[in-house]
């Protein structure tokens, strides 16, 4: 008996299932057979998985009298059963088994027919994007399959245009959007998907070329790259790979090029990457003249939700809550640092812009990373303080954008280690390797902006938070200790 329901499990076709099908097949076969080979969440990752089910929990208050199903699978259908036949209007979680497929619905709602259902399916985006349409399409068949009949297929999702003002105001934080018709269109398409994701269940074989063929992303795939890397497997089948697929699997270093025969790479047209600098000193010059002594090297960090956190602020709109700034007065003078961090959950803004007025003098280049990040944050902080707008103005005035000089159609500093991009975590290892990020706990901005939640909270030991506090200010401060150190490495190499 526990063999059978083994098997049953392994051939059932969930709603989760299907998506991560639909994101790549290779998704689905490894999160089902082998998934430690998978990624593992990392903190912001957490965060959002926690701050989709606090918009779940909201949206429940869209539709008064609701009744909650517990239970997944089998033990949530039999209990949606019950749900129906006492003709609940409007059931939150309910489920379905229609073998082999099985799902679970965000909020089932009678329809205005009577003898029909509403699906609507919460999202803690802020449009309906194309991937809902399978999704909501997967949980119609299913539903119909096991003899609900379904009516209007909806998104429930976040409006981005709501501002915050006191309680949370549900009927306006949400959006409704019928994409029935849409649904209707796609759903044969749906189906024979479904039938396609069942044989992917089916698949028995540590490596598979259907799988690294169904790849539609095989130059980024993570989930290509976690099924294919280190399985020596896969150069037995490196002649029946199409060009492209090969060609991304040996252009990201996934396969070994010495280890597949002459003729396949030439046939595909594999050329080994060469490594190479270009340095346009002259273009560079005229870049670095336009900086203004003091140099103020400078970074925030932020924090965004779905639902709007503090009043004057929209959904997932990035609000600073902590910086770093390195200044230089000259170009032989020393390094001067300070640093803010907002250390209660509270808008952050008034007292981050009263000390950053402190530390930011009316004269002097600020250098950043990336400068459409920190000018939208000042620009919405100018709405949300005017009396500082003027400064905030005159700050984004003064940005110098060093990561300028290192993007690729710019053609000013380009190294082959850096495969055509320009983000700092690109950047620093190769030029400045002694400024890695490795050494810190908090290795990039998503685990920062997660840490704040985390430090500023009430369940938080005290020496629990200062550790946070210390590896929160480290991160921070390397980010501009990067900026230093590569523009002394630019200028060093111009000379």
């Amino acid at each position: 008996m526990d063999n059978i329901k083994k098997q049953l499990k392994i051939y059932m076709l969930t709603k989760s299932d299907f998506m991560k099908y639909i994101e790549c097949p290779a998704y689905l076969w490894l999160s089902r057979y082998m998934p430690d080979s998978l990624p593992e969440d990392t903190p912001e990752m957490e965060r959002i998985f926690a701050m989709g089910r606090e918009v779940d929990e909201l949206s429940k208050k869209l539709f008064a009298g609701g009744v909650q199903i517990n239970g997944y699978n089998q033990e949530g259908w039999e209990n949606t059963k019950k749900a129906l036949a006492k003709e609940e209007k409007a059931l939150f979680q309910p489920t379905v088994v229609a073998d082999p497929l099985a799902c679970r619905a965000d909020i089932l709602t009678k329809s205005k027919k009577g003898d029909t259902w509403d699906i609507n399916e919460v999202k803690m985006a802020t449009a309906v994007k194309e991937e809902y349409i399978y999704d909501v399409g997967f949980q119609r068949i299913c539903f119909e399959n096991a003899g609900i009949k379904i009516d209007r297929t909806i998104i429930v999702h976040i409006n981005r245009d709501y501002i915050r003002h006191g309680e949370i105001e549900i009927d306006k934080l949400f959006i409704s959007e019928d994409i029935t018709n849409k649904v209707d269109e796609k759903l044969p398409e749906i189906k024979k998907e479904i039938e396609k994701a069942l044989e992917v269940l089916k698949i028995k074989n540590r490596v598979d070329l259907q799988l690294i063929e169904s790849c539609n992303n095989p130059k980024r795939c993570e989930y290509l790259e976690c099924y294919c890397k280190e399985n020596s497997e896969i150069y037995s089948l490196v002649d029946k790979i199409s060009p492209k697929h090969l060609l991304a699997l040996l252009d990201r270093e996934i396969l070994n090029p010495e280890k597949i025969q002459p003729d396949i790479l030439k046939s595909v047209e594999y050329k080994p990457k060469e490594k190479f600098t270009r340095i346009d000193a002259i273009a560079i010059k005229k870049e670095i003249e336009k900086l203004e002594y003091p140099l103020y090297f400078f970074d925030y960090e932020t924090y965004g939700a779905a639902i709007p956190p503090f009043d004057g602020t929209r959904p997932y709109q990035q609000i600073p809550f902590q910086y770093s700034l390195m200044k230089k007065d000259s170009p032989t003078a020393p390094i001067q640092h300070t640093e803010f961090l907002m250390r209660r959950f509270e808008n952050p803004v008034p007292e981050l812009l009263a000390q950053l007025k402190r530390d930011i003098g009316p004269k002097g280049s600020v250098i950043v990373w990336f400068a459409l990040f920190e000018m939208t944050r000042n620009k919405e902080m100018a709405k949300m303080e005017p009396a500082s707008a003027d400064f905030l103005e005159s700050l984004n005035r003064r940005i110098f954008d060093l990561m300028l000089i290192f993007q690729f159609k710019n053609q000013m500093y380009v190294k082959s280690e850096f495969k055509e991009l320009a983000s700092l975590k690109i950047i620093l290892p190769v030029l400045c390797p002694e400024l890695s990020y490795d050494n810190l706990v908090i290795h990039e901005g998503g685990e920062a902006s997660a840490s704040w939640s985390v430090l500023t909270s009430d369940k938080t030991l005290a020496k629990e938070k200062l550790e946070i506090e210390k590896n929160m200010l480290a991160y921070c401060k390397r980010d501009t200790e990067a900026m230093v150190g590569i523009l002394n490495r630019v200028i060093e190499d111009i000379k």
